[in-house]
């Protein structure tokens, strides 16, 4: 048995309804109109852009600081717009038929997790959860991984995320990883791209 470790946002719960819910209020009060949902997720995760000027169209954002401002409107829509992606009940299932030690390293706020996971009704699957507080680094950072690990219940553990940053935590905490891309084509052989294609990698990994 292992003990299998989730990153949460972009992995089992999907916040990009929350930022597109965020961007095109903000874009409401600007008197603009609506982007499409695939156009600002692209921007969002293209690097070294100016966010303010290509979604609201201003060289100056009207709060102290773009993040900030940005911050704001996201929380507001967190609670509203985020989801799980389709298939993580039956993974966490499948997971836990196979008695596998259930956590998550996520860098989402410590004292957010548990009404997040509650409201998705599957705070119960997990013997810990885990995210940014104080004393505690964020990915890639291996500190949050190695932590749950060390009070984990088996001696091989996996992690499950996203992002280049899950992978390079995987990498420092030394221990395997599965990147999901939910609907997307698998370029890697580590990826998993739906509920059946990561339980196919996730049960390799039980049965070595």
């Amino acid at each position: 048995m292992i003990n299998v470790i989730f990153d949460m946002d972009g992995t089992l719960i999907d916040s990009a309804n929350a930022i597109v819910c965020a961007v095109n209020e903000i874009r409401m009060d600007l008197n603009l109109t609506p982007l499409d949902r695939d156009f600002v997720l692209k921007t969002i995760n293209t690097p070294d852009q100016d966010y303010a000027k290509i979604l609201y169209g201003i060289t100056q954002y009207s709060h102290t600081s773009f993040k900030k401002g940005y911050e704001k409107y996201f929380l507001k829509h967190y609670d509203k717009s985020v989801v799980l992606f389709d298939g993580v009940v039956e993974v966490l299932d499948f997971c836990k038929k196979n008695d596998c030690y259930l956590a998550i390293a996520t860098n989402a706020p410590q004292e957010s997790l548990v009404p997040i996971l509650k409201k998705h009704k599957i705070l119960s699957y997990f013997d810990k959860i885990l995210g940014v507080s104080y004393g505690i680094e964020p990915k890639p950072n291996p500190m949050m991984l190695n932590l749950i690990i060390d009070e984990a219940k088996y001696k091989r553990s996996i992690f499950i995320g996203d992002s280049l940053k899950d992978k390079l935590c995987a990498k420092n905490a030394k221990i395997d990883y599965i990147n999901v891309s939910w609907q997307q084509d698998i370029k890697e052989e580590y990826e998993a791209n739906d509920k059946n294609s990561l339980m196919v990698k996730i049960k390799k990994f039980i049965g070595e």
